[in-house]
């Protein structure tokens, strides 16, 4: 039996997800279908409507096995994330043989995300959000899974990577290595496992361990939460709504400051307020102390008045952006931007070093970091379709080209939606409230940013319960 899935545009969530699509070809164990869903329905991760979900590849419920052909040499992928596992996906939906080989630092697992910054509320562990393990995804997909291994060295010259465990060969070579939080100063004297950030599943493991290893009396903490940007926005609300206490810090007046308008902005504030959460804006982190309870204590500066205060908090989870690691490309030789990661041909996301591609967080287009889900899948697709088409006499390929994704602030408090490439900042384009209406149940805005020349370069909706 074949079933179809679709895909959410905001965030990338597959309805039915991976794991409700059964082996067993029994009518009465198969999810429902799309076509059959109620138009109420919406995304249970972003709150995406139905109309904002899209087909993709269907997939085969009888769930055969491959022949696989074994190529340690033929294509290696770096980074088993969302990047990582969707050039898999792309490349074996091409190809039932061509050899893949998978290396992760970590298991390998296979976990949607977007998921880690609002599951503390709906109280999910690492494994509920883990749609299959390393082995039975690698397992499943035939491909060589090299699971927490290193990769300290790429010979580009001789395409082989070195690792932990040894050397690899590679024909073709894919960067999904993702990207890592950029640390403030001021917390750089703190072990790395003090500073919580949600990036990976391992972290939010750590994190929910932690919150949950404490007396039942004291189970509430007080946590502060570095960066008010998407992520440290749906965190502050996830943590809150899980009962803890929450202060969320930002060196602007308001969340989302860089992105959206000031007139959406207030309205976020004010929603993260009206739930208990305490935003500190316009401040920054000058000084971080452990307490003699086990807290820290953060002295806090205004950045207009330069006057301090001092708050103490149980737990730090930090928030503000991420960087890339270019020690690892650089041995390859390419060139790579601390802030923006790997620059790619936008066509084909190969790298300056030819049968070097990157994906995912790790790379950037014209100058642009491209760190959302939802262009993932075509992006992979014009990877496979590059790598493998090499192969084949008068090939031509079918650039990519790259379209903004849509954006999807994640929170229950209030929601927020974007395309195009907002900016708050008004010479990139005036910002102009198309419509504000209002409903029994809720204030909703349309808003959308215009260049000089007429051209609307973004759209943002906004809908607040009332």
């Amino acid at each position: 039996m074949t079933i179809t899935q679709y895909e959410c545009q905001a965030c990338g969530w597959s309805y039915p997800p991976q794991s409700d699509i059964q082996s067993d070809t029994q009518l009465d164990t198969q999810p429902l279908a799309f076509a059959d869903l109620p138009s109420s329905f919406s995304c249970p991760l972003c709150g995406a409507g139905k109309t904002e979900f899209v087909p993709v590849q269907a997939t085969d419920s009888s769930d055969q096995h491959l022949s696989m052909k074994t190529a340690a040499d033929d294509i290696v992928i770096i980074g088993a994330g969302l990047a990582g596992w969707a050039v898999v996906d792309a490349l074996r939906a091409q190809d039932d043989i061509v050899g893949i080989t998978l290396v992760t630092a970590d298991s390998g697992a296979r976990y949607h995300k977007p998921m880690l910054s609002v599951a503390f509320s709906q109280n999910k562990t690492a494994k509920d959000l883990m749609r299959a393990s390393g082995e039975d995804a690698s397992d499943k997909a035939n491909i060589t899974l090299l699971s927490h291994t290193t990769v300290h060295f790429i010979d580009s010259h001789n395409k082989v990577i070195k690792t932990d465990k040894g050397d690899v060969a590679y024909a073709n070579l894919v960067l999904a290595m993702g990207a890592t939080p950029a640390i403030p100063p001021c917390f750089s004297d703190l072990p790395e496992q003090e500073i919580w950030h949600i990036n990976h599943i391992d972290s939010f493991h750590n994190i929910q361990q932690a919150l949950s290893n404490t007396d039942v009396s004291t189970d509430s903490k007080h946590i502060a939460v570095i960066g008010a940007g998407m992520v440290g926005t749906e965190i502050a609300e996830d943590l809150t709504k899980a009962g803890h206490q929450v202060t969320l810090l930002d060196t602007n007046d308001t969340p989302l400051a860089m992105m959206l308008p000031s007139i959406v902005t207030d309205i976020i504030k004010e929603a993260l307020e009206a739930q208990g959460i305490e935003f500190l804006g316009g401040s920054r982190v000058d000084a971080v102390e452990r307490t003699p309870k086990g807290g820290y204590q953060l002295t806090i500066t205004c950045c207009d008045s330069g006057k301090q205060q001092v708050i103490t908090v149980d737990n730090i989870l930090i928030s503000t952006g991420l960087k890339v690691d270019p020690r690892l490309p650089n041995t390859a030789g390419i060139n790579t931007d601390n802030a923006l990661g790997i620059e790619v041909d936008e066509g084909s996301l190969q790298t300056q070093v030819p049968h070097i591609y990157a994906i995912g967080d790790c790379m950037s287009i014209g100058g642009i970091a491209c760190r959302y889900v939802a262009p993932l899948r075509a992006q992979a697709a014009t990877i496979a379709a590059h790598i493998l088409g090499q192969q084949q006499p008068h090939y031509i390929h079918q650039a990519y080209i790259h379209k903004p994704p849509m954006i999807r602030l994640k929170n229950k408090s209030i929601s927020i939606s974007a395309t195009g490439t907002p900016r708050a900042d008004e010479s990139h384009g005036q910002w102009r409230v198309v419509s504000d209406t209002q409903s029994e149940t809720s204030q909703d805005m349309l808003l959308e940013q215009v260049t000089d020349a007429g051209e609307v370069v973004a759209t943002l909706t906004v809908k607040q319960p009332l």
